[in-house]
């Protein structure tokens, strides 16, 4: 017997199996085997899936990556009563539905990358710097606002040409 999963408001995920019933004084709870694996399979059907997300399937998806409303309506550009009509809704509008699902792909590679949303406000005006150092395995990133002093400065006489690149000088 299939099994409704309705936390955080949604309506069309059933379980075939991997859950339990158990009784408690609070009446019956469905008692899920590896919830946190549940949770990204549905957050990841939700990313895939071919018609827009509703509202509560919206709102599913920010819960899980743990964005705040504030921050929602911060980079979505609302107001708390907008996002509120969305979540209420059949469908959201489509540049938020988008922007849900490219976060989720970024929190399943990345997932500290999500959690900068929430990081100190910077003016738009205002240029960051990517400083990037290679390992000897990956490259790594790391951000700053203050321009980056060259320690040294390399000068050519002419253009080099990008077809006699080695590989360790492509960015192929």
């Amino acid at each position: 017997m299939m099994h409704p999963f309705a936390e955080g408001g949604l309506q069309n995920v059933w379980l075939i199996n991997g859950y339990r019933i158990k009784e408690t004084r609070n009446g019956r709870n469905i008692v899920v085997h590896q919830p946190q694996g549940l949770k990204r399979i549905i957050c990841s059907a939700l990313c895939v899936k071919s018609v827009p997300l509703s509202g509560a399937e919206f709102r599913y998806l920010c819960t899980e990556l743990r964005i705040t409303a504030a921050v929602l309506c911060k980079r979505l550009a609302l107001t708390e009563s907008q996002l509120q009509a969305w979540e209420a809704a059949s469908q959201v509008p489509r540049h938020a539905d988008t922007f849900i699902r490219i976060m989720y792909a970024v929190h399943l590679d990345r997932p500290e990358q999500v959690q900068r949303l929430e990081a100190r406000s910077v003016p738009r005006h205002q240029k960051v710097y990517f400083l990037l150092r290679h390992t000897g395995r990956e490259w790594t990133l790391q951000e700053t606002l203050e321009q980056p002093q060259a320690s040294h400065v390399l000068t050519h006489a002419k253009k080099p040409n990008p077809a006699q690149a080695t590989d360790q000088d492509s960015l192929a």
